[in-house]
């Protein structure tokens, strides 16, 4: 019992807190786009998912089996597995949500839509049927793992896509578009593998505390979706691309977010930390189809609500954004962000020209009130002074000019390049 206790602990203690992808040479060229990664990752899950997400892990089915070989096995990076025909058809059934004997794959989503509409999904689904309450929503910063712990969907398809005929069919539907609507087959999925400690990175809530405040505001189709009827097999990838449609309008045809809808947008991202408000009220907005660039839009991120770390971080050089053009709401948010943050980089430098501007009229004022600009008189010419001297004065006026001029300078060919707000 004694030896038992001791290994129990033993493994304990040697748990690693991530597995991350390591491709083999062959596979290397492609490395660059491992790092491709946003920074915000999105996960639905119930009490009754094959893996277990809770606030301080994720795990696969495979790491939460309860058998010690599958364990085992569950902390062997897929690239370092020996069969490869064995993990390309895991791959495969782990993309169609079915069922196997095995299965060390996590996803993940950039596409808060698309995880949104999951939750109905699994609300509907007979295999599960879980209650909103019993319905969660797991927002993580990837910024916070180390490198390679999560791999976009479509990198690992063209991994293993040479040995498995049914993953090349499916790299074909995720860039086909839907028959008769403008939208892809592409979720924006991305995989984490085995067990992988999320503690102080993550922050989960129930899609019931999204409901009751205001999700339905956001999307009202969203309504309906939680009126499906039980079933096998829920709807859930055609109406992502038919919510999509809406992005596609052009600018003349496209609306204006309500008022409601800016409210319940803010008011979900209360429901969250801090560092989690901004990026989830951008993300809601994003999903309404709606011109992100609405002044009542940006004048809401200048509230007291969100800081000025809050904003900084919308700097897509803090926050990795993959918009790929096969996802409009995901485009939209990266829009949005984008926009936040050129709004409040625009004003605080206002604010420090005023300032600067203050001090030069101050500077002005002082010259003239004390007659500085006239001729010294002989008197004066004859004074000791201290350790400034008036060559100091126009030195350092002439040091604030260069200056000045650099930073216009370097302004306007900003906005040569586009940038003309």
């Amino acid at each position: 019992m004694a030896l038992d206790l001791q290994e129990h602990f033993q493994k304990l203690d040697i748990e690693p807190d991530c597995l991350p992808f390591c491709p083999p040479d062959n596979v290397e060229r492609r490395r660059e786009k491992f790092d491709e990664v946003p920074r915000y990752l999105f996960r639905i899950f119930t009490p009754k998912s094959q893996g277990t997400t809770n606030e301080v892990w994720t795990k696969s089915k495979d790491a939460r089996s309860s058998v010690r070989s599958k364990v085992a096995t569950s902390m062997i990076d897929i690239f370092a597995r020996d069969n490869k025909e064995e993990t390309a058809a895991m791959l495969y059934r782990h993309l169609r949500w079915w069922k196997g004997p095995d299965d060390n794959l996590v996803s993940w989503t950039s596409s808060l839509l698309f995880a949104l509409i999951y939750i109905f999904n699994l609300h509907a689904n007979s295999r599960d049927g879980s209650a909103f309450e019993d319905i969660y929503l797991c927002i993580i910063d990837t910024s916070n793992f180390p490198e390679h712990v999560f791999l976009r969907d479509m990198d690992l398809i063209r991994a293993y896509r040479s040995v498995n005929q049914d993953l090349r069919n499916f790299e074909s539907l995720r860039m086909r578009k839907r028959r008769g609507f403008s939208g892809y087959f592409y979720f924006g999925e991305y995989f984490s593998q085995g067990a992988l400690k999320i503690k102080d990175k993550c922050q989960i809530v129930s899609s019931r505390r999204l409901i009751e405040h205001g999700l339905y505001c956001i999307r009202p189709e969203f309504r309906n979706f939680a009126n499906w009827k039980r079933m096998e097999n829920p709807p859930w990838a055609n109406p992502t691309v038919e919510l999509r449609e809406g992005f596609y309008c052009t600018n003349d045809k496209s609306k204006e977010i309500s008022a409601e809808q800016l409210q319940v947008a803010l008011n979900i991202a209360q429901v969250f930390e801090q560092r989690w408000r901004l990026p989830i009220a951008v993300n809601m907005i994003a999903m309404t189809a709606s011109r992100s660039r609405d002044e009542r839009v940006l004048a809401a991120f200048r509230e007291n609500t969100f800081t000025d770390y809050d904003r900084e971080n919308c700097s897509p050089w803090r926050t990795k954004m993959l918009g790929h053009e096969t996802m409009p709401e995901v485009q939209e948010y990266c829009s949005l962000m984008m926009s936040i943050y050129t709004d409040y980089c625009l004003r605080t430098l206002m604010r420090y020209l005023e300032e600067a501007k203050g001090s030069v009229c101050a500077i002005a004022k002082f010259i003239i009130k004390e007659n500085l600009f006239q001729d010294p008189t002989p008197e004066e010419q004859d004074l000791i002074t201290g350790d400034v001297h008036y060559t100091d004065i126009v030195n350092t006026l002439r040091s604030i000019s260069s200056f000045s001029d650099i930073l216009c300078a370097c302004l306007d060919h900003r906005m040569e390049r586009g940038d003309q707000r």
